[in-house]
């Protein structure tokens, strides 16, 4: 009977490891990817930006729009991702934060 425990408690323990979360390409790691966007080439303009992103679209609508990221950061937890995106002309860091099981944004600090 401890055996049969034990092996329950053993095959009760096991789980599927978490998904990995797939990469996200940025400018340096894609550099032939064209990287020219709206944004980039002054089509938008911030707050035409700011109302997209509160719209919540999924990552590859922003990738769209604003090109691809300067870096991205994955939570430890790997429940979000953050991309980071310098904008030159304005000698700025803006963040948009993605849920990495909706792929949509959840969140963003954009000026």
């Amino acid at each position: 009977m401890r055996f049969y425990y034990i092996l329950f408690i053993i095959v009760l323990s096991c789980s599927k490891p978490p998904a990995p979360i797939p990469e996200t390409p940025t400018k340096i790691s894609h550099p032939t990817i064209n990287i020219a966007s709206p944004l980039s080439e002054g089509i938008i303009n911030q707050h035409d930006v700011w109302q997209f992103l509160k719209q919540n679209p999924a990552e590859p609508e922003v990738f769209d729009l604003l090109g691809l990221p300067d870096s991205v950061w994955i939570s430890d937890n790997q429940k979000y991702k953050i991309l980071y995106y310098y904008v030159e002309f304005l000698d700025d860091y803006n963040s948009v934060e993605i849920n990495v099981n909706t792929m949509k944004v959840d969140g963003f600090e954009w000026d």
